[in-house]
């Protein structure tokens, strides 16, 4: 079997699909993920021993030394005519797996992504700290190449980005580019950080805020003023702090609230949902720019308070997921049941649908009609 020629005609059913995902599990049939659902399309399945030679043609040594030292590895591969795709090998019992994402050959727009118009104004500032949060294939990725593709065509900086593994590949226009990725280009993370303000960026993109290290060295960068962009898994804003703080022992948590109220600009959660159709995907934001009142709570570690400043702060363009659910609700994108799973407080969105709002943090009646 003749790997690539193989993957590739599986990406071009993914796309021709607008699937995402394929699954390829020894003696099982092949799964895709359409919208938010995994699906047998047909009988396709490899035997163990094809998958382990399907994984011997598409890694080079320092993919089969990591997946053999950590029983898993990501990385990226091009595809001519069918685009470029993102795999994950891992072993599970004993036996190797893969799922491929499927990268979108053409960057989508903000309209498009419908990403909420405040981050394309905070991707045009000069300096500070930007953390895009969401479950794993929640689109974080893809917001963050958004962001990178309109500073790329509308302002003249230098980005750097670090990347594991490099996803989407940008074409030089007023900004230039230089991507490295991990493995290849730089050992970590964390170590690519040590000497990046060498590199005179303008902006800085991070993968994945993975750990203490990384997250310290990233810190460390927006405080030279430059703007930092990079992604954590949080289910909303108020997690993405706690994650933080966790990378941390407890005698440091004051310091870095106090660090993170000077120097972060905005947080961005999001959650994928399935549309009316059960087809089409829609993503849902909460979002905090750091207004005086969020710098504030941000510094007195008042992080249970910071609900009702996005609540409250719609004119700087914040909200919570409950006031995107409910514009997406009322819009007829999504349905009442996919709006209540995706809340973290359906009791409250059900008020709000009947046109009762509260004070997410104290409870209170703010308005109702």
């Amino acid at each position: 079997m003749d790997a690539r020629a193989f993957l590739k005609e599986e990406i071009k059913k993914i796309s021709k699909l607008d699937g995402s995902d394929l699954y390829i599990k020894a003696g099982e049939k092949f799964r895709y993920r359409l919208a938010q659902n995994v699906k047998i399309l047909d009988d396709n399945k490899l035997s163990a021993a094809e998958v382990e030679s399907l994984v011997n043609q598409i890694t080079n040594d320092y993919h089969k030394k990591l997946l053999d030292e950590k029983g898993s590895v990501d990385f990226a591969l091009d595809f001519e005519d069918a685009g470029r795709v993102r795999l994950n090998i891992f072993s599970q019992r004993s036996e190797l797996c893969l799922v491929l994402r499927r990268v979108r050959n053409e960057i989508p727009s903000f309209e498009q992504l419908h990403i909420p118009p405040v981050l394309k104004g905070i991707a045009e500032q000069q300096r500070g700290l930007v953390l895009i949060g969401g479950a794993t294939s929640s689109g974080k990725t893809t917001t963050v190449a958004a962001m990178i593709q309109h500073i790329n065509n509308t302002l003249e900086r230098h980005i750097v980005t670090v990347e594991d593994p490099i996803e989407y590949s940008f074409k030089d226009n007023k900004a230039m580019v230089n991507q490295r990725e991990v493995g290849a280009d730089t050992k970590s993370f964390h170590d690519s950080l040590r000497y990046i303000v060498r590199q005179a960026p303008d902006v800085i993109i991070i993968g994945e805020m993975r750990d203490q290290e990384t997250f310290t060295a990233a810190l460390a960068a927006a405080e030279t003023g430059r703007l930092l962009i990079s992604t954590i898994h949080a289910r909303n804003v108020i997690q993405v702090f706690e994650r933080i703080l966790g990378f941390f022992p407890a005698e440091q948590h004051t310091q870095i609230m106090n660090q993170l109220s000077f120097n972060l600009l905005a947080i961005s959660v999001q959650r994928m949902l399935t549309q009316v159709d059960d087809v089409s995907v829609m993503p849902a934001f909460e979002v905090l720019t750091m207004s005086p009142a969020a710098c504030k709570l941000a510094r007195e570690s008042r992080l249970g308070q910071l609900a009702q400043v996005m609540q409250q702060g719609g004119q700087d363009g914040m909200q919570t997921f409950n006031q995107a659910l409910l514009k997406l609700y009322n819009s007829k994108k999504i349905t009442q049941e996919e709006a209540f799973k995706a809340s973290d407080n359906p009791q409250q969105l059900a008020m709000n649908m009947k046109g009762i709002f509260l004070d997410e943090a104290a409870g209170g009646i703010l308005s109702a009609s």
